[in-house]
């Protein structure tokens, strides 16, 4: 319903003019909070901007409430594979209705005004949008498989934050609320500048957008298959474990050495760290390279930092995964099969 509400008005989204806006529609919402609570019965429709920051502040208020009711620290991994998603939907509707028409051609009431040809101008970001939702449900089935929507379900990184941050609650609640929420919060919309900064430009499809569109539909591939091999192994590790046989190979271990992991540690990081890189090309193919790659810039800190952190668990934990991290590396894959003794 919200997306039927949104004013769609002519507005060239210049990075210049980004950052005051946003920050304006979100001092709207934050001196309106009766509106804040009920956008649909405002009297005129939401402009883009302001449905993009309700979307974004609905989500802050959600992780602070469900930590204070659960003490987890996975609310927005809840969130990740969904939040992109939405926004860039947002975006695709804001050029699917001609931006060009008037102000008043979207109501409250009415339905989008869609055409033939609107759909062919705005065809990149029909496809932009395909391919994040197609992130999106994979993601989101992945991290239900692991039973990551559980009330109680929280990565078991956090434990070991937890363990550096102390017992002080109010280091814990700042962190919380800078890093958790605020911080990734942010980034998740970063990651959507690219196709933000879109609005306006001529956005009909091209043969480049397809050989980039293709890109990031092999990486999602590649993604799938490295949660895919990790989870099967995960899942024959603890059969071994609980039927109590001779264990071997890389279950004997305790970690996974085959397959994709013989060519990189973390193939996984490496194909979601490219996406959204490739996902910029997008950007790139209209505006030039400009300053939207910065939500691939801090996914890329973020994730480096996550791989530090997980591999001092995995070394504590398992003896011969120091010698796994001299023998294969980190991001870039080896070009020669490994065999790990």
């Amino acid at each position: 319903t919200l997306l039927y509400t949104i004013k769609f008005e002519l507005e060239m989204l210049t990075p210049a003019a980004l950052l005051p806006t946003m920050w304006s529609s979100l001092v709207f919402w934050m001196t309106h909070p009766t509106k804040l609570l009920f956008p649909f019965l405002a009297e005129t429709p939401l402009s883009l901007y302001h449905a993009l920051t309700w979307v974004f502040l609905m989500s802050c208020i959600y992780c602070m409430v469900m930590f204070e009711l659960t003490d987890n620290l996975s609310q927005v991994d809840r969130l990740w594979s969904i939040l992109p998603p939405v926004y860039s939907t947002m975006i695709t509707i804001y050029s699917l209705t001609d931006p060009y028409s008037s102000p008043s051609s979207l109501s409250p009431t009415s339905s989008p005004s869609l055409s033939s040809s609107s759909l062919s101008s705005s065809s990149t970001m029909v496809l932009m949008s395909a391919l994040t939702t197609l992130w999106g449900a994979r993601l989101t089935y992945q991290f239900y498989a692991k039973d990551g929507y559980t009330l109680t379900g929280e990565d078991y990184r956090w434990k070991y934050v937890r363990e550096v941050l102390g017992d002080n609650w109010w280091v814990i609640q700042g962190f919380n609320l800078f890093f958790v929420v605020i911080y990734q919060n942010i980034l998740l919309f970063l990651l959507i500048l690219p196709q933000l900064v879109m609005v306006g430009e001529e956005v009909q499809i091209t043969l480049t957008d397809g050989v980039v569109g293709s890109a990031v539909l092999a990486l999602i591939a590649l993604e799938t298959a490295a949660d895919r091999q990790q989870q099967c192994f995960q899942r024959r590790k603890y059969k071994a474990i609980s039927e109590g046989g001779v264990l071997s190979g890389d279950v004997k271990v305790g970690f996974m050495r085959s397959g994709l992991f013989a060519h990189c540690r973390h193939p996984n990081f490496v194909s979601e760290i490219l996406i959204w890189w490739t996902f910029a090309l997008f950007a790139v193919l209209r505006v030039g390279v400009g300053w939207y790659f910065v939500g691939a810039v801090n996914l890329t800190i973020l994730f480096c930092g996550s791989q530090d952190l997980t591999e001092q668990i995995s070394a504590k934990k398992y003896p011969e995964y120091s010698n796994y991290q001299k023998s294969v590396s980190s991001y870039i894959p080896n070009l020669r099969m490994m065999s790990i003794k």
